[in-house]
């Protein structure tokens, strides 16, 4: 029985030292920074890569990811008519490395929910206020870049780093998407009208022109068509041979010839 007690002893030693020598360390990942705190005086302090010494029982650790991290959110809006507008942002974003221990004091872990959710709906909420809402497609990378920029601004106090905005989808009520396509439907329509006068007056352009062109045309061969020229074009067509019958009246005659030898 003594035999027994002193073995069961040793196991519940050995398993305690077990225990209490795994618990003594704590090993932070690549791309994590780890922050140890000390449960009873609530001091803490931040660790890089590798493999640290902790008091079981009294050290908490928390690994916080230091790699760039992405986040899609959706904002409801109104335009500065009044209209409704739903923006789906995705943020990258990634805590300051050497900061990570003054987040955890001020913030916490889940800083991403206490103040990056809530500074994008209010900096996103403003940049789309300033904007009529038949300008927000147009205006889409301006409107994108106002928001990253002040979103940088409004974030960089609580050692956070934006590194960037894009705006993946924007929603419009069911009755601006109608009233955006009848527009477009009637702005084809005008567009089509504007083509046809175009071409009509291209074709009215063209027809003068060749008027022009025949008229200009009448008036050259009557100012060359005098007796003179009309003489010279016989001559120059004349074959050599006179012609054999001459008719006409007591004033013109043509006289019937013969060349034939």
């Amino acid at each position: 029985m003594q035999k027994d007690a002193k073995l069961f002893t040793l196991i519940v030693v050995v398993v305690i030292a077990a225990f209490i020598g795994l618990s003594s360390f704590f090993v932070v990942e690549v791309g994590f920074v780890g922050v140890r705190i000390n449960i009873l005086s609530g001091q803490t302090k931040s660790f890089p890569q590798g493999t640290y010494l902790k008091l079981p029982l009294i050290h908490q650790v928390v690994n916080y990811d230091v790699k760039t991290q992405k986040q899609e959110i959706e904002a409801d809006s109104a335009s500065k008519d009044l209209q409704t507008v739903r923006a789906k942002i995705v943020v990258n974003f990634r805590p300051i490395y050497d900061k990570v221990n003054d987040i955890h004091i001020k913030i916490g872990k889940d800083y991403f929910v206490k103040v990056i959710y809530p500074a994008i709906q209010e900096v996103s909420k403003t940049a789309i206020s300033k904007l009529p809402v038949e300008n927000i497609i147009v205006e889409r990378e301006n409107l994108r870049a106002s928001i990253e920029e002040n979103l940088r601004k409004k974030i960089e106090e609580y050692n956070i780093i934006i590194e960037n905005v894009n705006i993946v989808d924007i929603q419009f009520t069911a009755e601006f998407n109608r009233v955006v396509e009848e527009k477009q439907i009637e702005e084809q329509k005008v567009k089509k009208i504007q083509y046809q006068r175009m071409q009509a007056e291209e074709e009215k352009k063209k027809v003068i022109l060749l008027a022009e062109a025949e008229a200009q045309k009448q008036k050259l061969l009557r100012d060359s068509s005098n007796q003179t020229v009309i003489n010279l074009k016989w001559i120059e067509k004349w074959d050599g041979h006179l012609p054999q019958y001459m008719l006409g009246d007591k004033t013109n005659s043509m006289i019937m010839l013969n060349d034939n030898k």
